[in-house]
């Protein structure tokens, strides 16, 4: 490595350190007034035995690109990263990482806008993979001051991409950690919650980074393996590889969910121990007995995972990907701590190699539906760089 681009690397690293005298960055959105689906976002995690473990899928429904159909020419966004949804009051958001807009018609091919960042509206309760494209047309994760400086002096953007889905804190508020890099190339440099703020009143959505929640690389990335919020408690899940390259221990903090933006307040659990602590730990050996679960070999691409209380099976569903087999798993768990189940489910293989996948509960219009049953499964691969999104229902 260079020189300058080692450099780079350390400004920008020092951009996105802690720094209590660095305001948090934030921005407002104007939010079209359509509604859209959303989910329940305060779910009764009933003291029901779990049932329906087998994971039997009745049917899978293929949705295809994430698209507005309503634009001729189409209008397409290529992903360089996958799509994640946040469901708030009636709007269903969908972020994208790092995005190219771009429209053809019969004889010529547009390329409209490229942003570090990107945001849409799902756009029907029947089909919540149809959106409205790019309403936002600015990026809507704000950088900081310091990271601004780095744009300009080095004249090289600040990649931004998510790997998990949001988590929702209350009926107007959510969180979630996007990954950080210099260039969409560029040196891994940590992680940085972001806070979702929607107002029904003005149709508005206020997007902060509290610049004191930035996990740098010497750190476990809370949250940015999964975030599950239950009964006020925010549980954020860390994937350590560091010391093995096969190995996925799973470890979690927690925090009351009005005070998560203080990481003061964050707890560790120490599986081996049974106990929470107040001192954060550092990967600096593979700490095996106090992680939660310890995943098959998977390559190291393959960092993601959703965790979330299902109602239809009264449990909290763990879905991941396995080495490169393509086939998205799940395993289940009566709290977000477990243990997990011994065996796992094959739930779904995909058509292609996928890089990336994601799950969360179908978004519906009413309470006739039992969150759990049907989900959505974004993914994202290196042969095809559009979020493909299919809808799943078990049996």
């Amino acid at each position: 490595m260079g020189t300058f681009a080692l450099h780079v690397i350390v400004v920008f690293l020092a951009a996105v350190t802690v720094s209590a005298a660095t305001p948090a960055a934030s921005t407002i959105f104007p939010v079209p007034s359509i509604i859209t689906p959303h989910y329940d976002t305060d779910p009764l995690y009933k003291v029901l035995p779990p049932a329906h473990l087998d994971f039997k899928v009745a049917y899978v429904n293929y949705w295809g690109d994430l698209t507005d159909w309503s634009r001729t020419p189409q209008f397409l966004t290529r992903n360089t990263d996958l799509a994640t949804f946040c469901s708030l009051q009636n709007r269903g958001f969908w972020f994208f990482g790092y995005t190219s807009s771009e429209t053809s018609d019969e004889e010529n091919y547009y390329k409209l806008t490229s942003f570090s960042s990107t945001i849409s509206l799902a756009k029907d309760f029947a089909h919540p993979a149809w959106i409205v494209d790019n309403w936002a047309e600015w990026p809507p994760i704000p950088c900081t001051e310091n990271e601004n400086e780095v744009i300009a002096n080095y004249k090289s953007d600040i990649a931004i991409n998510a790997s998990t889905n949001c988590a929702v804190l209350g009926p107007s508020k959510a969180i979630q950690f996007w990954n950080m890099r210099l260039g969409s190339c560029g040196t891994f440099a940590g992680t940085s919650l972001v806070v979702y703020e929607f107002s029904p009143v003005y149709n508005t959505l206020k997007i902060t980074r509290p610049v004191t929640i930035t996990l740098t690389p010497d750190e476990y990335q809370y949250g940015s393996f999964a975030t599950v919020v239950v009964r006020g408690v925010v549980y954020l899940y860390a994937l350590d590889s560091s010391q093995d390259g096969y190995h996925r221990d799973v470890h979690v903090a927690s925090a009351p969910a009005a005070t998560v933006e203080d990481k003061s307040t964050w707890r560790y659990w120490d599986q081996g121990a049974g106990a929470w602590s107040s001192t954060e730990p550092f990967p600096t050996a593979r700490r095996q007995s106090a992680a939660i679960i310890s995943l098959p070999a998977q390559t190291s691409f393959r960092v993601s995972a959703s965790i979330f209380y299902s109602a239809y099976h009264n449990s909290y569903l763990l879905f991941f990907l396995n080495g490169s087999e393509d086939r998205l798993r799940v395993k289940y768990s009566s709290t977000p701590l477990g243990p997990w189940s011994t065996n796992d489910f094959i739930v779904f293989s995909f058509p292609a190699s996928v890089e990336h996948a994601l799950v969360t509960p179908v978004p519906f219009q009413n309470g006739s539906d039992i969150a759990g049953q049907k989900v959505l499964v974004s993914s994202y691969g290196y042969d095809e760089p559009k979020t493909k999104v299919w809808k799943l229902k078990f049996t």
